[in-house]
């Protein structure tokens, strides 16, 4: 139905293969609030990606395939897994990356959740959010961030204000989709 647009695939403004599609739009800006984090920029992107909504979806949330899409990653471990199936997923990671000439390991500790977007996945698309748990220096239960690596010294332990990922179905294309990702981070390592 008209305005309820939430509910639909959408169009795009680039053809598949034509001079535009590779194009990913950024955005940065801050908050207005002065609660928690609101010294602190946010950055959205925006791409078209050449998968299916479920398939990036499952991309996402896979903690074992996270090197697939991030080349700094040394990897990610759910600790914990509340609910997984195909329309939704409920995990909290702890994520180590390495950024270059850095020389020490980024860690974050975070509840992500999937969901479908009413209408269906493949159909309208997902919705992925994380949002840190725990400051990431504290140690879970099976120890699990004091195992990082083997020297404390070399790990900056970041939070995750809010992590969104939505992904959109493609109207007439199923093997593609918009991704919209929104980051607020706070970490040391992030000028401010």
């Amino acid at each position: 139905s008209e305005g309820n647009d939430h509910h639909e695939a959408v169009r795009i403004p680039h053809a598949k293969g034509s001079k535009g599609e590779s194009d990913v739009l950024v955005w940065s800006g801050t908050w207005s609030h002065n609660y928690y984090g609101h010294d602190l920029p946010a950055i959205r992107c925006e791409a078209i990606v050449n998968m299916s909504p479920s398939s990036l979806a499952n991309l996402l949330v896979d903690s074992s395939r996270v090197k697939e899409y991030n080349k700094m990653s040394i990897g990610r471990d759910d600790i914990l897994v509340l609910h997984e199936d195909d329309k939704w997923v409920t995990k909290i990671c702890v994520a180590k990356t390495k950024p270059p000439m850095i020389g020490k390991i980024l860690v974050l500790k975070n509840l992500l959740h999937m969901e479908e977007l009413p209408g269906g996945g493949d159909t309208v698309g997902y919705v992925i959010v994380s949002r840190a748990v725990a400051h990431a220096q504290e140690e879970d239960a099976e120890g699990a961030a004091a195992t990082v690596v083997e020297d404390p010294s070399k790990v900056v332990h970041s939070e995750m204000l809010m992590g969104l990922n939505v992904i959109r179905a493609v109207e007439g294309e199923k093997d593609r989709c918009v991704l919209i990702n929104l980051n607020h981070l706070r970490s040391p390592m992030i000028p401010i």
